[in-house]
């Protein structure tokens, strides 16, 4: 490698402070939403919450950073305002992490690689994509990590590897390389396997041990483990096809379209393949440790394009200082005048100032392009300032009782200190496997928050609740804020104005076959009578057949016996997202009913619009709204239940007769049962009778209510009945056991069961 030029020392420090001031002053107004969510645990910490997001709920690590959340705790506690205090600390890392990067090329007598790779780490725009993150924190952890190992300081490079994972789980992939290194140092010395072993990796793991074992235990006894359910929550999005990006974006796609982003910004990115290309063939012959960031950043990207992390910019910063160091050992190596590797340098330096000239004037009031276009990747998130205005807003005219769901938790949840729920699983993380089968609106309808904070764009990504019937029977607007920087403005504070309504009545349960392996084990709702004005929530639960993508899955309530249903409703499921024999609730709202349906009962039916079967399962019923008359008779049937006849009971022999029985319901009855009414003699022999379900099955026995009147007729064929009087027995019976209900004791009851309800007089008629 040519590289004879020796940066003094000391300015170069001051010259990295001075860069790192500079770019930190200019950037200070930037804010994204994640980090906010460390904020809020880090200030319920220091209020004495404890280690949670929300106080007073089950206990779940949400943020990747917990180390960091304590640390923040400090400044919280002495009343600091955390988004600047966070801001200012990666400013400090941002300079330490350059200066690691120096002092790796002195130690590797590669002090111009170590300088420049030092800059060019710092005017990397990506690099202030993550203010406020722990991530600056951590890369600066992680190159002097780095810069020890190679100095054979072992267990301080393991101290810091140990702190390093505790800002963020991943360090342990930094902790890998530098073991690896240290291994192969040992053993280049001509140390045996065995006790390179032992005094390389070792002593490594000893430092960490120091540092990270007692946060581990800590974060074990506090949620039981101490890897954050970020990870999978973020997995689980990527499944969905919901990503920082575009829909289905893999990790790698991501780092691609960044780099495309970039050349959209300035044609000079494009020099910076082929000049890292010249560093990477250049680095073959230097020091190991100068590949240690290069193989930590490889690793970064194989490890998180492997478990299928959703892609988001500032997942990518673990790549600058590698990125960083290829650049500046391609200037470094080329043998030519100074004047021609400063012009080099400038040429990289140069689209770098652009894209963070880009940055500031968005942070100044320039209004971004869409999230449809490329740029829009990699400028900052102009939403955290309305998501701001609406979390003081709630914290202002809402109850500190109240509840409030929003799409994204860090930045709303943090101002508004409410009891804060996202619909993407992280504070729920039985959500988790609804957001990778794309089911985002089934978390809305479960959770029905008492506030709601909306986008007019994409308000619950791939649904728009606000358009519907039924979101607007259950919540109001209450205030609406907008700012043209957002392409989701106006953003519109929702108040639910009725109690919470969930499907969770169940209806039917057992296995319906929907075709091609699919079935309905499941129908739930939120109540068992409609009438004027209901908000009906159907919930039916589906296990997986054949994965075929996305099909349209049908459900209505139909009219038993035969009628007009109610409204039917469909939605996208996305069998494709399914595990094999999964099992899965999805939601049906209908709207409120304006008219007064058809009385009766009713059962849910269910199909694929694109052909199968159709199941039926669950029953619902609009009330008959029967009354008895004041002179009605009574007798005990069986669990609160009575059954009298409706007038005069008299008829013409040798006719038809027609009797009507009401009844009157008691305690819910799991089956459908059927009715017999007997016209006995005084021998107690049966001479006619009438078996049928109630109402002839238009009103069966399940759906009857506590002191609901159900009049049931019920004709009597007497033709061969000579005039008399006979005695009428009435009762229910299952008709697949043929075992009657069992009647209470009472002068009414029978001997074989059934209950008297008077004498029938036959009459000789003209």
């Amino acid at each position: 490698m040519s590289e004879p030029l020796h940066p003094k020392r000391f300015w170069v420090v001051v010259l990295t402070l001075l860069v790192a001031l500079a770019l930190g002053v200019l950037m200070h107004p930037l804010r994204f939403d994640d980090p906010f969510i460390t904020y809020r645990v880090a200030d319920n910490l220091a209020r004495g919450n404890g280690f949670v997001f929300n106080p007073n709920e089950e206990r779940a690590l949400i943020t990747t950073a917990p180390l960091y959340a304590l640390l923040l705790a400090i400044p919280a506690r002495l009343g600091a305002d955390l988004p600047t205090t966070s801001n200012a600390l990666s400013v400090v890392a941002s300079a330490l992490a350059s200066l690691g990067l120096l002092r790796l090329g002195w130690v590797s007598q590669a002090p111009l690689t170590g300088f420049l790779a030092g800059i060019f780490f710092l005017l990397a725009p990506m690099t202030w994509l993550t203010l406020g993150f722990e991530t600056l924190p951590f890369l600066a952890t992680s190159v002097w990590a780095i810069v020890l190992t190679q100095s054979r300081q072992l267990v301080w490079a393991g101290m810091l590897l140990g702190f390093g994972i505790g800002l963020r789980g991943d360090g342990a992939l930094v902790a890998l390389v530098c073991g690896l290194h240290a291994l192969r140092e040992a053993r280049t010395g001509g140390m045996p396997l065995h006790t390179a072993v032992l005094y390389a990796p070792a002593r490594l793991g000893v430092g960490a041990t120091l540092t990270y074992l007692p946060l581990a235990l800590y974060l074990t006894a506090q949620f039981g483990s101490p890897l954050p359910t970020t990870l999978q929550t973020k997995t689980a999005q990527a499944v969905s096809g919901l990503t920082g990006f575009y829909p289905g974006t893999s990790f790698l796609e991501g780092a691609m379209l960044i780099a495309s982003a970039y050349a959209k910004i300035s044609p000079l990115f494009v020099l910076l393949l082929p000049i890292a290309a010249l560093g990477a063939w250049q680095l073959r012959r230097a020091p190991l440790a100068l590949w240690m960031p290069i193989a930590w950043a490889g690793l970064h990207l194989a490890g998180y394009s492997l478990i299928g992390v959703a892609p988001y910019t500032w997942y990518y910063a673990p790549l600058l200082p590698g990125l960083a160091l290829l650049l500046a050992a391609g200037i470094a190596s080329i043998a030519a005048p100074p004047a021609l590797r400063v012009g080099l340098a400038g040429l990289i330096a140069a689209p770098m100032l652009a894209a963070n000239a880009r940055v500031i004037g968005v942070l100044n009031g320039d209004v971004p392009p869409p999230p449809s276009e490329l740029i829009s990747k990699v400028l900052p998130e102009t939403k955290v300032y309305l998501y701001e205005r609406v979390g003081r807003w709630i914290a202002a005219h809402t109850p500190t009782t109240a509840t409030l769901g929003v799409t994204e938790l860090g930045v709303m949840g943090f101002y508004a200190q409410r009891h804060t729920t996202d619909f993407l699983g992280l504070t729920d993380r039985g959500q988790l496997d609804a957001i990778r089968r794309g089911d985002f609106i089934g978390g809305l309808i479960r959770s029905q928050p008492d506030w709601l904070a909306l986008t007019s764009v994409n308000a619950l990504y791939d649904a728009h609740p606000p358009k519907d019937a039924w979101f607007r029977a259950l919540y109001r607007p209450a205030a609406q804020f907008d700012d043209p920087r957002f392409w989701g403005s106006p953003m519109t504070v929702w108040q639910r104005v009725r109690p919470p309504t969930r499907p969770e009545i169940l209806l039917a349960q057992g296995e319906r076959d929907l075709g091609e392996g699919w079935q309905v084990t499941g129908v739930a709702a939120n109540t068992r009578v409609i009438t004027q004005g209901t908000l009906l929530l159907l919930s039916v639960r589906l296990r997986a057949g054949v994965l075929r993508g996305a099909r349209e899955l049908r459900v209505q309530p139909v009219v038993l016996g035969g009628g007009d249903g109610l409204a039917v409703v469909s939605r996208l499921i996305y069998t494709q997202r399914f595990r094999p024999n999964e099992e899965a609730w999805y939601d049906f709202p209908l709207p409120p009913l304006r008219d007064m349906p058809k009385r009766g009962a009713y059962e849910v039916s269910i199909r694929w619009l694109d052909g199968g079967p159709e199941v039926f399962a669950g029953r619902l019923k609009v009330p008959l709204d029967a009354t008895a008359p004041p002179d009605a008779r009574w007798q005990p049937l069986s669990a609160e239940m009575h059954v009298a006849a409706l007038g005069k009971i008299a008829a013409c022999s040798y006719g038809t007769s027609t009797i009507t029985l009401l009844w009157r319901g008691g305690q819910p009855l799991g089956l459908d049962y059927h009715a017999f009414l007997h016209v006995r003699d005084a021998s107690g022999t049966i001479i006619a009778q009438h078996d049928s379900p109630p109402r002839t099955g238009t009103y069966p026995t399940s759906v009857w209510s506590l002191s609901e009147v159900i009049p049931d007729e019920h004709p009597i064929d007497l033709k061969s009945v000579p005039p008399g009087q006979y005695d009428i027995v009435v009762g229910l019976y299952d008709p697949v056991t043929q075992q009657r209900l069992p009647v209470v004791d009472s002068p009414a009851r029978t001997p074989d069961g059934g209950v008297k309800l008077g004498v029938l007089e036959v009459r000789l008629c003209q």
